[in-house]
């Protein structure tokens, strides 16, 4: 793809603006105060329990209440939610273009503090405002046209399936969707239908990492089987960001796009987009804001040229990566796991009436658990769930339930106490 502007320099605009604006005048940027090192977790000679225990006290959660609604919004920790505040109040204090230009500074340290934590290169991930706008930046930008197809998995969340027919309704590409075994026997069953759904004229297989309305995971390895075959994969996080281990370059995706205020438990209205460097040039942008034509072609911050943004959530933005690390990618993933593998395991031996949608082996799912009881209302169920018993999930695909690191084992037992009430009265 080729545009008719001519970049100036390869150099961030805002940042070029900005500084310029400061040192015109002989200033330089407010210290900004909600910027330090890494907040201080939990004494790391805690073990069990106790050290999840602690990791709990980082988060500002009404006494008693069962948040496990991780697939839809986390609480953060403190530590993320102060910079927030911290932020928004320097920038009511001082909202000049002196005091601003520090956000270019947090911006790059985000990006940088990102490609680590998902062993990418700077220059391959920019952010957007969540997944659905990264989704759409690559539905709406990438040139495909008439005789192309997309193949897509039918449990795609709606920006990475809707959001492609409508652009093949557009644009003349073709839409192949793909179903998967409902009780799959085993991680290749969920490989052959897409392998098999491949052409001569397939451009892209874009899935969801982990489905929001299954708890199903698709595996790593349908990534590189598209690559050997010239397909791009692009692949949908917001499940998975913050809840698994993350190696993109390992995974081998050529997109891939989440959200912070999930799983990653960080700011909300704050997204992220990788994309492998040689692609970035093809792109066409899918929102055009002043300052677009300061980039080059092939720098992806010009595909997040918004217009105004919420600096003041980069900080915390920063704050919830440190958190991450502070604890580390393993650990997280392996807490959820358990809890999740726990959830499961009870749900099985408490209403053996009841279908389990999610598959139980780890190799095929995630944090996310969804459980269909028979005769039940399960709106009805989520309701009295969260009033009768502080119980916080979702009514999706029957109950979908998504437990994170600040709960525990004790509160999976008060969660099959609650249901076991509920649907005893219910029957």
């Amino acid at each position: 793809m080729k545009n008719s502007y001519q970049p100036t320099s390869s150099s961030s605009p805002r940042r070029h603006f900005l500084k310029s604006m400061v040192a015109g005048i002989g200033l330089t940027a407010l210290p900004i105060p909600f910027r330090s090192e890494a907040s201080p977790l939990v004494s790391t000679a805690l073990e069990g329990e106790a050290y999840w225990g602690q990791v709990r006290q980082q988060f500002g959660l009404r006494p008693k209440l069962i948040l496990m609604n991780a697939a839809n919004l986390c609480s953060s920790p403190r530590s993320v939610s102060e910079a927030v505040y911290a932020g928004t109040q320097d920038l009511d204090y001082d909202a000049s273009f002196q005091n601003r230009a520090k956000f270019d500074d947090l911006r790059l340290d985000l990006r940088t503090k990102l490609a680590s934590y998902l062993n990418v290169n700077l220059d391959e991930i920019t952010l957007t405002r969540n997944t659905s706008e990264s989704n759409n930046t690559i539905v709406q930008g990438l040139p495909l046209k008439k005789g192309d197809e997309v193949v897509l998995w039918e449990q795609n969340h709606p920006t990475n399936l809707l959001a492609w027919q409508i652009q093949a309704e557009r644009m003349g590409f073709t839409v192949k969707i793909v179903s998967t075994p409902e009780n799959p026997a085993s991680p290749q069953e969920l490989i052959d239908p897409f392998v098999q759904a491949f052409t001569s004229n397939t451009k892209l297989l874009s899935f969801s990492h982990v489905s929001n309305t299954t708890g199903v995971a698709l595996p790593n390895e349908l990534c590189k089987l598209a690559r050997e075959k010239g397909i791009l994969s692009m692949i949908d996080g917001a499940q998975s960001f913050g809840s698994t281990m993350l190696d993109l370059q390992e995974i081998g995706c050529d997109f891939y796009t989440s959200s912070a205020h999930k799983w990653f438990m960080g700011p909300r209205e704050m997204g992220i987009l990788y994309m492998r460097k040689e692609l970035v040039t093809d792109l066409w942008p899918h929102l055009v804001g002043a300052g677009y034509d300061g980039y080059a072609q092939d720098d992806i911050e010009r595909l997040s040229v918004l217009g105004q943004q919420d600096s003041a959530k980069l900080a915390a933005f920063i704050k919830a990566v440190e958190f991450h690390e502070a604890i580390g990618q393993e650990v997280i993933a392996q807490r959820i796991t358990m809890l999740a593998s726990q959830l499961k395991e009870q749900l099985q031996k408490n209403f053996p009436q009841a279908k389990l949608v999610t598959p139980v082996s780890e190799d095929m799912s995630g944090g996310v658990v969804i459980v269909q009881f028979p005769d039940q209302d399960h709106a009805q169920l989520f309701g009295q769930l969260y009033e009768q018993h502080q119980i916080a999930c979702a009514p999706t695909g029957g109950l979908r339930i998504s437990p994170t690191i600040y709960n525990s084992p004790d509160e999976i037992v008060k969660v099959m106490d609650a249901l076991s009430a509920l649907t005893a009265n219910q029957g």
